[in-house]
Parts: C-alpha cells; sequence; structure tokens
C-alpha cells in the first residue's frame, strides 16, 4: 500500500478488483496514461480478497507510480460494492471516476469528461463508451450533450457506475453503494446521483470507456442467471424511483426504463423453470409492483408486445404469458402477425387479440407509434423527355394487407422550410415530376430531400425514401431537364445513409447549352445575305423553331425561321439583309414556355470583311461588321455606296 499526500487530484479513479489478471494491467495503465496528466490524478484500486495475481500486480503498480497510485487489500467482500466504498473513503479528486478492472479508458477521457463538466457546472458525466470481444455497450450516445438532465434524454437508460461524478454531490448526499442487491447493485447509486445533480453532460464525440468481453466469463453482469435477483432490482428501483419522482410523466420516463430492461430479463426465463409453482411464484411476485406503479400512461409509453406482457403480470394470467413468451421465441424476422388499422390507430396481432375468452382490451395491442414504412427500391431512372424521376421499387405499410392506402411523395428543402407534396395514384409505380412538383412549375434550384406519406384508416405515416438493401443500385441519375427555353441540371441520388435526394441547378438557357455555331460569313452565291450554320440538339420539330432575329436601332425587328435537319441538327441559314445598323441573335421559340422565347447574340466573328454587290446598273451597297461592343453581339451596317467608291473598290 501507498500513501499520499499534497494537493488535491481533479480525478480520483476508482478500481474494485477481484481476480481480474491479466486485464487489470491494461486498466490501471489506461488510468495512468490519461492526457490530463498525472499530477491531476489519484488511482485507488482495491483488491477484493483476489485468489488470483491481481493483489500482487497492484502492489507493483503502486510501488513504480507511488505518488498516483494507492492500494487497499481487504478480504472477499462479495461484490464490488465494497470495494468502492471502501475507495470513496480515501478519495480526495474533485470528481470520481468508477473504471471496472477489466476494462479502459481512451487516452483523453477524463481530460475530456472533466472539461465538460467544469465548462457546464454539471456534477454527472457520461462517457461515450464502446464493446470489446462482443460485448454490448449502451447505444444512447448519439450526440454530445452539454447540460441535460434525466428527464428530457435517455441517460437514465445506462445505470452502470463508470462515469465521472462530482465528489461533492457523492457526500452531501452521502451516496454510497448498497449490499442488499447481488445484481445492479450499482443502480441505485447512479440513479440518485442523475436525479440530484445539478446537471448531466453526455461526451458521445469521443470513445471514452471500452467495455471488455471477459474469455474466462468473469465479468460480474454475466454470472448471475437467478430470476430472484433480477425481481429484487425491480422491488429495489421502481419503489426508489417513486420516492424521487412524483406520479406523472417524468416518473413513467424512468419507470419505462426498468420495465424495459429487467423485466424482459425475467420473462425470457420464466419459461426455463420446471416448476408450475416456481412460474406461479414469480409473477406473484413482480403482481404488487404493477398495482403500485402501473399506470395506463405509462402502459402507453411500451411497445405492444411489452405492454401486452406486463398487462398478463399484472392480472396473473401465467398461461397466456407463457404463450406469448413461446410466440415471442422465434426470430424477430421470422414472426409473423398481422396489423389492422381502425380509426386512424392500429392494432398489431398478437396471440388472444379479440380473443372473446379473455377478453383484454384493444388499446394493449396498440402498435400505432411502432407502425413502420417498409421499402423495397432498386434503382433510379430520369426520364429527359417528360423530366420525370422514376424510381422502381415500392414502400408500403408494414405488416398491414389488404387496406386502401394513398400514397404521396414529399419534397423538402433541405435546411430551409419549403415542401412540396405529390399524390401517387393508388398502386402506380414512384415518380417524381421534376417539371411540374412546385406546385405545378419546375423543382427550384436546391436540395431536396425526398419522403414518402402512406395514409391508410385515418393514419398517416411518413418516412425518407430510401434503402440499405444490398441490391440497391447507389449509382445518381445525373440528367438536364428541358424546361421550356431552359435546361435545368439534375442529380438524384442515394446519400451514404441510403436515403434519396434531388440537386438541382439553376436553370440555363438552353441556346447557349445546345447550340454549337460554327459558321457566320457571306453567302457565296448571294453576297447580300449572312450566311449561318451550326447544329441545335434536341430541337422538337412539331413544335419548337430556331429563328433569325435582326433587329435596327429603332427596335424594329425581321425574324427568319431556320430549318433544322432532325436528324442531325445540322442547320444552315441565309439571312437577307436591308439597309440599316442590324443586330443579330439567334432566337428559340417554345410555345407555352414561359418565357415562351429565348434569345442568344451571334458572336463577331474574327474574319468577316467587308461585302458589296450591286443592285440595278449603278447601285451599289455594303455590309460590314462594326467593331465588338461589351455585349459582342453581331453588329452589321449595311448601305449604299457611291458610284465613285465603288469603282474605286473602296
Amino acid at each position: 500500500m501507498s500513501t499520499q499526500t499534497g494537493h488535491m487530484p481533479d480525478v480520483s479513479v476508482i478500481i474494485a478488483a477481484y481476480n481480474a489478471m491479466p486485464y487489470l494491467t491494461k486498466s490501471v495503465t489506461s488510468a495512468l496514461e490519461q492526457s490530463i496528466g498525472r499530477e491531476r490524478l489519484e488511482i485507488i484500486a482495491v483488491n477484493d480478497g483476489s485468489t488470483d495475481t491481481t493483489g500482487a500486480e497492484l502492489d507493483r503498480l503502486a510501488e513504480e507510480h507511488p505518488a498516483t497510485i494507492t492500494v487497499l487489500h481487504q478480504e472477499n467482500s462479495g461484490s464490488a460494492a465494497g470495494p468502492r466504498n471502501r475507495a470513496l473513503d480515501h478519495a480526495r479528486g474533485r470528481f470520481v471516476f468508477f473504471l471496472d478492472a477489466d476494462d479502459y479508458l481512451g487516452p483523453e477521457a477524463l481530460e475530456r469528461m472533466v472539461g465538460a463538466a467544469d465548462r457546464n457546472s454539471t456534477d454527472v458525466v457520461l462517457g461515450k463508451t464502446i464493446g470489446v470481444g462482443g460485448r454490448t455497450s449502451p447505444t444512447m450516445y448519439k450526440k454530445s450533450e452539454e447540460k441535460t438532465d434525466v428527464f428530457s434524454s435517455r441517460v437514465y437508460w445506462t445505470l452502470n457506475p463508470m462515469k465521472l461524478y462530482r465528489r461533492e454531490l457523492i457526500e452531501k448526499h452521502r451516496l454510497r453503494f448498497g449490499h442488499d442487491l447481488k445484481v445492479g447493485e450499482d443502480q441505485p447509486f447512479t440513479a440518485l446521483a442523475y436525479l440530484r445533480a445539478a446537471g448531466i453532460s453526455v461526451v458521445a464525440d469521443y470513445d471514452c470507456v471500452f467495455w471488455v468481453h471477459r474469455d474466462d466469463g468473469g465479468n460480474s453482469t454475466k454470472t448471475v442467471t437467478e430470476l430472484d435477483s433480477r425481481v429484487r432490482v425491480l422491488q429495489h428501483m421502481m419503489p426508489l424511483v417513486a420516492a424521487e419522482v412524483p406520479e406523472g410523466p417524468n416518473r413513467d420516463h424512468l419507470l419505462h426504463r426498468h420495465l424495459d430492461t429487467e423485466l424482459p430479463w425475467v420473462l425470457r426465463r420464466l419459461p426455463q423453470l420446471e416448476s408450475r409453482t416456481e412460474q406461479e411464484r414469480i409473477v406473484a411476485d413482480l403482481r404488487p409492483l404493477f398495482d403500485t406503479y402501473y399506470t395506463d400512461a405509462l402502459a402507453a409509453r411500451l411497445p405492444a408486445m411489452l405492454r401486452l406482457q406486463c398487462h398478463l403480470v399484472r392480472h396473473g394470467m401465467l398461461d397466456e404469458l407463457l404463450t406469448v413468451r413461446r410466440f415471442n421465441e422465434v426470430p424477430a424476422a421470422e414472426r409473423v402477425f398481422d396489423v389492422t388499422v381502425e380509426d386512424g390507430r392500429a392494432y398489431a396481432h398478437y396471440p388472444y387479440f379479440r380473443d372473446d375468452t379473455v377478453k383484454i382490451p384493444d388499446a394493449v395491442y396498440d402498435y400505432t407509434d411502432q407502425l413502420t414504412i417498409r421499402q423495397d427500391l432498386h434503382r433510379l431512372q430520369l426520364d429527359e423527355a417528360t423530366g420525370t424521376l422514376r424510381i422502381d421499387g415500392t414502400a408500403r405499410f408494414h405488416r398491414v394487407d389488404g387496406q386502401e392506402t394513398s400514397t404521396a411523395l414529399v419534397l423538402r428543402e433541405r435546411n430551409g422550410e419549403t415542401e412540396h407534396r405529390i399524390a401517387t395514384d393508388p398502386g402506380a409505380p414512384l415518380a417524381l415530376p421534376l417539371l411540374t412538383a412546385a406546385g405545378g412549375t419546375a423543382l427550384p434550384a436546391g436540395t431536396w430531400d425526398v419522403f414518402v406519406s402512406l395514409t391508410t384508416a385515418g393514419l398517416t405515416r411518413e418516412t425518407r425514401l430510401g434503402s440499405r438493401s444490398e441490391d440497391l443500385d447507389t449509382a445518381p441519375a445525373d440528367h438536364e431537364l428541358r424546361d421550356g427555353t431552359q435546361l435545368r441540371p439534375v442529380r438524384a441520388y442515394f446519400t451514404p445513409r441510403g436515403n434519396l435526394s434531388v440537386k438541382t441547378g439553376a436553370p440555363v438557357s438552353r441556346l447557349k447549352r445546345e447550340l454549337k455555331p460554327d459558321d457566320v460569313r457571306w453567302s457565296p452565291a448571294d453576297p447580300a445575305r449572312l450566311l449561318l450554320g451550326g447544329t441545335l440538339r434536341g430541337l422538337d420539330p412539331a413544335g419548337e423553331r430556331l429563328l433569325v432575329r435582326l433587329t435596327d436601332a429603332k427596335g424594329h425587328r425581321e425574324e427568319y425561321t431556320t430549318d433544322v435537319d432532325p436528324a442531325t441538327g445540322r442547320f444552315e441559314q441565309a439571312v437577307p439583309l436591308a439597309a440599316g445598323e442590324w443586330r443579330v441573335h439567334w432566337l428559340l421559340d417554345v410555345p407555352g414556355a414561359t418565357p415562351r422565347r429565348a434569345t442568344r447574340a451571334v458572336e463577331v466573328p474574327r474574319d468577316l470583311p467587308v461585302t458589296q454587290w450591286r443592285r440595278r446598273l449603278v447601285q451599289f451597297w455594303y455590309a460590314k461588321p462594326l467593331p465588338a461592343a461589351k455585349t459582342k453581339t453581331l453588329t452589321l451596317r449595311v448601305g449604299r455606296k457611291s458610284l465613285l467608291k465603288a469603282l474605286l473598290r473602296k
């Protein structure tokens, strides 16, 4: 044993160890190597009567690090409660962290957790846990919480003690681990710390604690299989919650956790008891808890299957309970049952649903909050001609058959408030008409997340449209949709989570994108005509036209329709010229479009010379391009020449 003196450390790491080799060394070392620094740390390890080399290894580590490690030896106490309590009596840190001897810390765990506590003045900090070697860990660490409590979060779903606690909180309320529970002895300590804390922080963006699966089966939570022990946890914790929290939604939130965690453990093993008398005794031990604490509001929080089992326990219906347990032993993926939707509520056809011999109320089978949409998607196809995104696959209510269902696709602007809803015909393939999706107009530029909404018998459910199936073709669909005189770039794609989104770009003029001019010169056959040539792809010959427009200084216009080869898109147009100064533009005319017409300037060619021609015997004319303005629009000056200049070729 070593003793410590000096300043108060920031963290006291408490390790209760019983036959913890060879895991112990890594556990203690992970605490020694914390980035917070050893000068801010003390480690108090209690050897709880180990029969292996645990005690010797602790003494060795303490001898190497006497300023940091204190080792206490004692006779075996039978649980972690005794050594943890003894270590608490020796702790000097501002905070306490309980670390199991077979688990270990991430290098920055304590620094990050202490930082969260100091930053937010919180008394308890949860650090993200990671299972190692097949051991499962709590799953409520989806996001970090600077300051929360047990009622507005799911932190209460983890009641193991491996968290950071402000020692002032522990001593103020004289929190210690009890000896009256064979399993779950840490639950009352953690629950009371939660409830009496000034606030709770969650560090979810760093792997703080690694829970190790012991090959020798020595994890304490895996050695206890007695139903009585689990029943005693419920008998202890439900009254504790009731004593601390007034009746109402907050109490129900916490009781839900115990019914959701401890009770299923008991009920799964109930059929394994060979004695009918023992089965009846377990149910009899549970019934007073339901008589006292189980309310309709609490029942409404539970999933339908658990609610049904609670109802059967509450009413002592052992035979029915065993039947339901047999039904529940079928793997979830293979469990077959129907769901009926009536008057906006869904009901699961679990055993005894609407069975007149037992008369269990429909509310017990209420499946509304669990009803999901099953999607089977395969690939995307974007029809450029019609501007329709076709989604190969189906979306339907899971387990609801034979009921008429209406379907709608919903487009929601990412990071915005705008949404557009498109109803689809029953039984029709899923499709998004992108050119009319926004209330009859084209979908505006932006990123749009796609949802599917189903309604049957007054009940509506909505979810992201997508799939994580290996059969899903995740290749994006890239197209430019024709929208009258414009093109709209569109990409339909699946996000990394398999959800469908559509990204639409700003509209671009079709003339700018599809018209490829390659010839601007004077007609060899008639120098009084300007010859324009090129290609235009995608022109609909049924109604769309390509024209050349000449506009003079007074706004007078001359327009000439250009014949475009429907097979090749090739065109060549000879434009007659009259006296004046004329700006030359291409014109795309699309009936019904807004705008109906779009223009594009004919650019000034580099090598277009002056041309001249003769009309009648003594009339000479010329045409020449004027210097390019900022718009680079071809502008021609056309007029008569004097006879002398014409003869002199000037």
